[in-house]
C-alpha cells in the first residue's frame, strides 16, 4: 500500500465516520442535503456535456453521444433535487457495493499477509469477512423505514470506517515488505 494510496484511504474513512455520524445523528437532512448536491453536480455535468456536444469540432455526429448523456443526467440531476428521497433507497445499494468491494480488495490483502508469513493476516481477514457481510446487510436489507433504515447505516459507516482505519494502519505497517513480495513474484 503506497503512501498516496494510505493517506487516500484513510481520508475516504474519516469522511465516511463524518457521513455516518450525520447520517445518525439526523438522516433526513443528511440525505435531503447530499441529494441535492449530487442533483446540482449532475446539471452541471449534463450542462457541460451538451456544451461540449454543440462546441465539438466534428459537428454534430450521430455517433457522439453527448448530446444523450447530457440530457439524461440533467433529467437524473433534476429528478434528485426535486425527489430527495429516491437517493435514500439508492443509498444502500450504492454504499454496499462500495463496501463489498473494498472489503474484497482487503481480502486479496490478507491473503498476500498470510503468503508472507505475517500474523496480521488474521485481523485482516476477519476485518474483510466483517465489512462483506456488512456490506450484503446494505444490499438486502429488509427494513421498511428509510429514516431507520439511514439511521442503520450510519452505524455500518462509522463501523466500516474505523475498521478500514485500522487495516490500513496493518498495511502501511507491512507496506514495505507487501511492495517486495509483489516485486519479487513477479
Amino acid at each position: 500500500m503506497r503512501k498516496k494510496n494510505f493517506n487516500l484511504s484513510l481520508i475516504t474513512s474519516i469522511v465516511f465516520v463524518i457521513l455516518g455520524l450525520f447520517l445518525f445523528i439526523r438522516p433526513d437532512a443528511t440525505i435531503t442535503t447530499i441529494s441535492y448536491i449530487m442533483g446540482g453536480v449532475l446539471l452541471i455535468l449534463g450542462i457541460i456535456s451538451i456544451i461540449r456536444y454543440f462546441k465539438s469540432d466534428y459537428g454534430i455526429n450521430a455517433l457522439d453521444f453527448d448530446l444523450v448523456y447530457g440530457v439524461l443526467v440533467i433529467i437524473a440531476g433534476f429528478y434528485l433535487i426535486f425527489n430527495p428521497t429516491m437517493l435514500a433507497s439508492l443509498f444502500p445499494f450504492i454504499l454496499g457495493i462500495w463496501i463489498i468491494i473494498n472489503s474484497v480488495t482487503k481480502f486479496q490483502y490478507s491473503l498476500l499477509l498470510k503468503k508472507m508469513g505475517k500474523s496480521d493476516w488474521k485481523y485482516t481477514l476477519l476485518i474483510s469477512f466483517l465489512t462483506f457481510a456488512w456490506g450484503v446487510v446494505l444490499l438486502i436489507n429488509p427494513l421498511e423505514s428509510v429514516l431507520v433504515i439511514t439511521q442503520i447505516i450510519g452505524i455500518f459507516i462509522i463501523i466500516y470506517a474505523v475498521l478500514d482505519i485500522i487495516d490500513n494502519f496493518i498495511l502501511k505497517k507491512n507496506e514495505d515488505e507487501i511492495s517486495n513480495y509483489i516485486i519479487n513474484k513477479k
